[in-house]
């Protein structure tokens, strides 16, 4: 009797045991087994700017949290600001050969042989936000163009009939791509509209520090002035800070741009520091890029061969429209909203 009772307990383990294997192997729909595979022991790199901007910041909490979810390693290297450190970083990734690396290009042409280099070595290469002229496996970003020509839109309706129609712009970094791209697009739609005013154009190398500096003697200079057109909300508080200080929060507007962080972009609306807002959607963006480093971990394509680009929407914001889902927070990001 025990000895039957034994072998009749082992037989029932072994069921069970058999059956928990089973359970434990999904079935294959035909690409989740392959889907799957595709991230395991894969590397991404990045190199942005600096991670001390709310936009790398945002970037990267997508990134993150996709590489715990689908298990791929994550590495950044921050230059914080340095172009020869950038470079030095991008350099040494490429002798370590990552999957796929990332690059945040803070000057139009100062990685271009090093974009070129990497993809010559058999790494797919990403640009983030910031391109150079040479077209890599993929570009996340914002249309600067359209950012530029979308600010002197605005600073044309607000600046209209019954103004001085003078208008200031505050340029960040001459040589960054969205300065270049978007100064040639605010230049462009401003030629339309001969009844606006290009009184000054300096740049402040996005320093908030400078932009309030440089905006505090344009008001000075200009007292009728109808408003400032700036490039970059990081830059922009320094801006709206000497218009404060000036007593014009009232007279002079202040048509501003950002990745809709919600403290930099719509509470600045919400308290009228800024008049108009083109917003290049983080949110949209690190979404973005977390599905083109699914997609070509999945295709790997031989680098340069077949490139690829998605430019997110613009949005302009107003105190009319600005609404409680129209800015975010890294928190929000990292949690998946």
């Amino acid at each position: 009797m025990k000895l039957s009772m034994l072998k009749t307990a082992g037989v029932a383990a072994f069921l069970l045991g058999a059956a928990g294997q089973a359970m434990a192997e999904r079935p294959d729909d035909g690409m989740i087994v392959k889907y799957q595979k595709a991230f395991e022991g894969k590397t991404i790199a990045f190199v942005p700017v600096t991670m001390g901007w709310d936009l790398t910041q945002g970037w990267m909490a997508a990134v993150e949290r996709d590489a715990e979810r689908l298990g791929y390693t994550l590495t950044i290297r921050d230059p914080n600001w340095s172009v020869d450190a950038g470079a030095q970083a991008i350099s040494q990734l490429i002798n370590e050969k990552p999957d796929i690396l990332i690059v945040q290009n803070a000057d139009m042409q100062a990685y271009v042989k090093l974009v070129q280099r990497a993809m010559a070595e058999g790494i797919n290469v990403i640009q983030m936000n910031m391109k150079t002229p040479v077209n890599s496996d993929a570009f996340v970003g914002g249309d600067w163009y359209g950012v530029g020509a979308g600010t002197a839109r605005e600073a044309a309706r607000l600046c209209g009939e019954g103004t001085s129609g003078k208008i200031a712009l505050v340029q960040g970094p001459v040589t960054a791509p969205p300065n270049q791209l978007g100064v040639a697009g605010v230049e462009d739609v401003l030629a339309d509209h001969p009844e606006i005013k290009l009184v000054a154009n300096q740049a402040a190398d996005w320093d908030a520090s400078k932009a309030h500096s440089i905006a505090s003697t344009i008001i000075k200079q200009h007292g009728d002035l109808c408003a400032f057109i700036g490039l970059w909300d990081n830059m922009d508080v320094g801006i709206a800070a000497a218009i404060r200080e000036a007593g014009k929060k009232d007279g002079i507007k202040l048509v501003s741009t950002g990745g809709g962080n919600r403290e930099l972009g719509c509470t600045n609306i919400e308290n009228g520091s800024f008049s108009s807002y083109v917003k290049v959607d983080t949110r949209d963006q690190a979404k973005v890029l977390a599905a083109t480093i699914e997609i070509l971990l999945q295709t790997q394509p031989k680098p340069g061969t077949t490139p690829f680009a998605v430019y997110t929407e613009n949005k302009i914001l107003t105190p009319d429209t600005v609404g409680p889902k129209s800015c975010w927070t890294v928190d929000e990001i990292k949690a998946g909203n």
